[in-house]
């Protein structure tokens, strides 16, 4: 980076309001003002005020300001600059935007997408750090961006408290050893504390809160008035900060803030009812009247009317206002208070406002223009502050003429003088003890001198002449910068400064006794769906549950919070297919190290319910699948992820360690930690006490370990917290409270405990059947965390491998989790489920798909319409034996039940797959229960083709398998995706839309269909007629021609009477297997004029028309079904004829087949039946 040449100082213009005896500052410096507000742009509180006015105050002595304040949502600007900040493994791209000037102060906006689009720019707690980290090293990066290279950094509270090490240990501490840095302290109670997975973001030696960072490193230290460093530099006062702050001894300075007299003045002020001055005192009266009104309070002018603006926080004395206010009201005066805060404050004073009547107003709002009216119709204002920095809202309504009644303490101290002890320079009423008496005592004193309207009217025309403004600070804020200059410029008579030095080499951050090493916190989430797509009417889409998917992860790069994913194989294809840009997004954050992946199952089957061996391709599947789409090597998968957590260590250890799997075999696996407990029979033993256990306390330290699993084969375990799962998003104080007692649980160096969140992502997600306010409470959680100085989150898979101490041995039994094991009945075995007498049907159906699927191997059945079977039947293990536990007996799901039913169109796939397997594929047709549903597909094939259409179902082809030249594609059908709890076999799927097949009427879809098969002459004949009483379409028939060698069908449309035409949808899904692995890299739409298709790779499907008859292609309804493309077609004649067929064709071979077969369909019927009618 080119380093301009130093900065040249000019002389200021000569300033006439210089306080007499000072100094002006020899030479304009540039001054970057960092804040996290500033007025009119955003304000919280006071600091927004002096952000707003000292800038302003500073240009017109000549230094050259810009103010620079976060991005929040809404500012605007425009755009003048962007740069990257690096925060962690990731870096975020900072916008720079120029907003309108404060004057002659350039004001800019540091914009970070997704880190500042708030409508609260930060809470009145410190507890939201990282954005202000980011902002803090975006403004130390905005300082070395051009060759406006600032003099002095003016950093301002916690939120830029890291500036000041940023910039002496940071990146470019080379470029900004000469820049002075100034930090000013606005209320020590807030300090930003640091996580410990925030010090490892912030990427610097650690240096404790962002407050003492700001304070060790900056070069001069000041507090908003001098009575308040007085007392932060005692142990009563100073937050822990006392020792550091008096370590820095003359560096630190005590500057009263100022008023902003052109901002605050009742004489020309937009926001109050009536404008006024000290000549003028009939305007505060109609102030007044107009404050009682909006406040429903009675409207009487003479009685005393005291008005409190502040934050409903303890420090501003709320709760001793609150158990004052009878006895105030009791005086004859009136109370209106504005702010929000904490309930309980906001509680108390609503329940004041019927309880006083007309005496008392609570407005829960910190509207700026209520403010105003407060200040200008108020007689007093309250400020009874336990401690206070400096005190801005009495200093603002002592210009409008409103009373102050304070509390001696911090700049209250130093600004407002006690009537009572000095009627002749006093400047409110003031009192000492934070006791109710003493406030009184206070009010009391007020009152009276209220009563004498002459003595009144007099201390109210001197407090609106008492002078605050900015002119004086602004001069000793002056004189500060030039030291801090001095120091950086002029160390030890022009020796260079240490570039990583601080402003005094004895100023070290505040060091408490060390703290016991951070507790690793690991987050897993399970990422699980079917094939599925969008358009439900009962269930979210697939589209708004990976958009939940995405926004958990943004909050995790937000937050810079590692977490391990678990993704089930047919989530993986159903991403890829519909939104492979989800994909996209967790590669990129595993490249980046904020993800990392976890194995297990295709399709999320329950293990102990199958054979090993389909078990292996379960898992074989999922490998190949994550290198694929997400970049993953086998390798790096360590880890499983046991569907629904079933656990039998003899059936599934072994397959699971089995080092013929790509990764030679998993060496850990996440259960649940109540199976390290064992169980007693009927009686349950230590496992039904760690059930029975407060689900609010910490877990035990013995379920926080890993361990060597027995009889395990050297397989682990990793315990994942029953307990955290109930925490985790907290939805209530009680388990906030757990979350705070888990961060405590005790940790040595070496240790090899660890906490372990495991769940479904849904429900941090909130998506699918969890509520939508669950992923605000998640980040909630996310932000909690990265202040944790105890708990630390970690990369799970990253931790097991720097792990050093063996791993005890532990036995291990059956189970699972335990709603599921006891809640829902479905037994520690899961037997009470997958034994089930109404899930017999279905495991049926699959024990007889595997059979078949077996059956077709051994003959030596086609490989690739083989593995497609075989994909099939592994995706209709899908969760296998689930059960509604919302519904009364908890029957099988009916999406389960769907799932499994489609199982049986793996014995489709395999009977494809043994006729291309087979020498003699010789022409046939026949009508045979194809798929054991009960009822006669029917079957046509020839060397080219298998094909298989279903009579009852809208007579529609619902199968066409062909061998290419890359071996047996299946290109009409997609029957492994989502039936949407249908279970009957070959049925048009209506919501969503799917499953149409070949050969699609639109309003006959599900009409039923008799087939006649007729045979001679070297040619197979089909005709399906429409028998559907009342359909519009009854009386239709279909003839097709299937000829030997053939790669084409010839379909005859033939329309009823009362048909003036239709619309016939075909769905493509060119190799079909390869789509389902692939997605939809490789599928491409082609066509011509008189047919339509689509190819994949080596696969491809077309249908064409004839070219002389009335026959038009549409453009499709709706989105496409899954893992295919739609055609749609339009027949406007009585009689019109298709061709559809596989392989490479063009519209003149097209015509010339379809015209040939046309022939052949118009000529003598066939003489020989080879069938027969249904």
């Amino acid at each position: 980076m080119q380093i301009p040449a130093p900065f040249e100082y000019l002389r200021p213009p000569v300033v006439d309001t210089a306080p007499a005896g000072g100094s002006r500052p020899r030479r304009a410096q540039r001054v970057l003002f960092a804040s996290a507000e500033a007025y009119p742009f955003v304000k919280v509180g006071g600091l927004a005020d002096v952000s707003g006015a000292l800038p302003k105050r500073l240009a017109e002595l000549g230094f050259d300001v810009r103010l620079v304040i976060p991005g929040y949502r809404g500012l605007g600007g425009t755009p003048v600059l962007a740069f990257e900040v690096p925060l962690g493994p990731v870096a975020e791209r900072v916008e720079v935007r120029r907003l309108q000037p404060l004057g002659s102060v350039e004001v800019l906006a540091l914009c970070i997408p997704g880190w500042f689009e708030r409508d609260v720019p930060y809470s009145y707690q410190d507890d939201d750090v990282l954005p202000f980290v980011l902002f803090a090293k975006a403004v130390t990066a905005l300082a070395v961006q051009d060759a406006w290279r600032p003099d002095v950094i003016h950093c301002n509270d916690w939120h830029c408290g890291l500036v000041a090490q940023d910039a002496r240990e940071g990146r470019y501490r080379r470029e900004l050893a000469r820049t002075g840095i100034v930090f000013t302290i606005h209320n020590a109670a807030y300090q930003g504390r640091v996580g410990a997975a925030t010090e490892r973001l912030i990427g610097l030696p650690p240096a404790g809160t962002l407050l003492e960072r700001g304070i060790a490193f900056a070069d001069r230290v000041s507090t908003v008035s001098p009575s308040y460093l007085k007392e932060i530099r005692t142990p009563a006062l100073g937050a822990g900060m006392d020792d550091l702050l008096r370590a820095r001894g003359d560096t630190a300075k005590g500057i009263l803030n100022g008023i902003d007299y052109e901002e605050f003045n009742p004489r020309r002020d937009p926001w109050i009812a009536t404008r006024y001055d000290r000549s003028h005192a009939a305007g505060k009266a109609v102030n007044k009247e107009v404050l009682q009104r909006i406040s429903n309070l009675e409207p009487v002018p003479d009685r005393p009317l005291f008005g409190m603006v502040a934050r409903l926080v303890s420090q501003k004395g709320v709760g001793l206002l609150s158990a004052a206010l009878d006895q105030i009201v009791a005086r004859g005066a009136q109370v209106v208070v504005v702010g929000e805060g904490a309930p309980r404050y906001r509680r108390a004073l609503q329940a004041a406002v019927p309880r006083l009547p007309g005496s008392v107003a609570y407005h829960p709002t910190s509207r700026e223009s209520l403010a105003r009216q407060v200040y200008a119709g108020a007689d007093f204002f309250l400020a009874p502050s336990v401690f206070e920095p400096c005190g801005l809202t009495p200093l603002i309504a002592l210009r409008y003429g409103t009373i102050p009644v304070v509390r001696r303490t911090g700049g209250l101290a130093d600004t407002v003088s006690d009537y009572a002890e000095d009627p002749e320079s006093g400047l409110g009423f003031v009192f000492v003890q934070r006791r109710v008496a003493s406030l009184l005592s206070a009010v009391d004193s007020a009152l009276a001198v209220y009563r004498r309207v002459p003595e009144w009217r007099r201390l109210q025309q001197r407090v609106m002449a008492a002078d605050f403004s900015w002119c004086g600070p602004a001069w000793e804020y002056a004189a500060l910068y030039e030291e801090a200059v001095r120091s950086r410029r002029e160390p030890d008579a022009g020796r260079e400064p240490d570039v990583g030095a601080s402003a005094r080499p004895d100023v070290q951050p505040v060091r408490s006794r060390p703290r016991p090493a951070p507790l690793p916190l690991a987050l897993v989430h399970h990422a699980n769906q079917y094939l599925v797509t969008d358009g439900y009417q009962d269930r979210e889409g697939l589209t708004s549950i990976v958009a939940g998917y995405a926004e958990l992860l943004k909050l995790h790069e937000k937050y810079r919070t590692p977490v391990a994913l678990h993704l089930s194989g047919t989530m993986v294809e159903a991403a890829a297919w519909h939104h492979p840009w989800f994909l996209a997004e967790v590669r990129r954050l595993r490249d980046a190290g904020l993800v990392s992946l976890i194995g297990g199952t295709y399709s999320e089957n329950v293990l102990t319910s199958f054979d090993r061996e389909y078990n292996r391709r379960q898992l074989q599947e999922l490998f190949w699948l994550y290198q694929r789409h997400l970049g993953c090597a086998p390798q790096d998968l360590e880890i499983c992820w046991i569907p629904e957590r079933v656990w039998d260590t003899d059936r599934l250890a072994g397959i699971l360690t089995d080092p013929s799997l790509p990764n030679g075999g998993y060496r850990y696996v996440l259960l649940d930690d109540r199976l390290l407990y064992p169980t007693d029979g009927d009686h349950g033993g230590d496992r039904a006490d760690f059930d029975g256990a407060d689900p609010a306390s910490p877990p035990p330290a013995d379920a926080l370990r890993p361990y060597c699993i027995a009889g395990g084969h050297g397989m682990e375990v990793v315990p994942m917290s029953t307990r955290l799962r109930y925490w985790i998003p907290p939805d209530d104080r009680k388990r906030w409270r757990s979350l705070s007692r888990a961060a405590e649980l005790p940790t040595a160096p070496g240790d090899d405990t660890v906490l372990v969140y495991a769940d479904d992502m849904e429900k941090s997600a909130g998506v699918g059947p969890w509520h939508p306010s669950a992923l605000g409470r998640y980040e909630d959680f996310l932000r909690w965390l990265a202040t944790q100085p105890t708990l630390v989150p970690v990369d799970l898979p990253s931790w097991l491998r720097q792990r050093r101490r063996v791993p005890g041995v532990r036995v291990v039994e059956r189970g699972t989790f335990v709603e599921l094991a006891q809640d829902w009945h479905a037994g520690e075995d899961y037997r009470g489920w997958d034994q089930d007498r109404a899930w017999r049907p279905y495991q049926d159906y699959l024990a007889r798909a595997r059979r078949a699927v077996a059956v077709a191997e051994r003959a030596g059945a086609e490989p690739r319409l083989t593995a497609l079977a075989w994909k099939h039947l592994l995706a209709s293990g899908y969760e296998t034996a689930w059960h509604d536990t919302d519904l009364p007996g908890r029957p099988p799901a009916a999406w389960a039940k769907a799932v499994a039913s489609h199982g049986r169109a793996a014995g489709v796939l395999a009977a494809a797959a043994r006729w291309f397997g087979s020498r003699d594929r010789l022409l046939g047709a026949e009508l045979a229960d194809i798929d054991d549903d009960g009822t006669e597909e029917l079957v046509l094939r020839n060397e080219h083709l298998f094909a298989v259409a279903a009579p009852d179902c809208g007579g529609r082809l619902v199968y066409l398998a062909c061998r290419g030249p890359d071996g047996g594609v299946l290109v009409i059908g997609n029957p492994t995706d989502d039936w949407n709890r249908q279970e009957e076999m070959n049925r048009y799927m209506d919501v969503p839309g799917n499953h149409p097949g070949a050969l699609a009427d639109c309003g006959g879809v599900h009409d039923r269909y008799v087939a006649g098969i007729s045979g001679g002459d070297g040619e197979v004949r089909v005709e399906l007629t429409n028998v559907q009483m009342g359909s519009p379409l009854q009386g239709l028939r279909k003839q097709i021609l299937l000829e030997p060698g053939s790669p084409a069908l010839l379909v005859a449309y033939h329309l009823p009477a009362a048909a003036s035409g239709i619309t016939v949808e075909t769905c493509l899904s060119p190799d079909y297997y390869r789509l389902l692995r692939h997605g939809p890299a490789g599928l491409q739409r082609h066509g011509g004029r008189w047919w339509r298709g689509a190819r994949n790779h080596g696969a491809a499907v077309w249908i064409a028309l004839a070219d002389d008859e009335a026959t038009a292609w549409c453009d499709s309804a709706g989105p496409d079904p899954g893992h295919g493309v739609m055609v749609r077609l339009r027949g406007g004649a009585r009689s019109f004829h298709l061709l559809l067929g596989v392989g490479d064709v063009d519209d003149a071979d097209a015509a010339r087949i379809l015209r040939a077969g046309r022939e052949r369909l118009a000529g003598p019927a066939a003489r020989d039946r080879v069938g027969g009618r249904k």
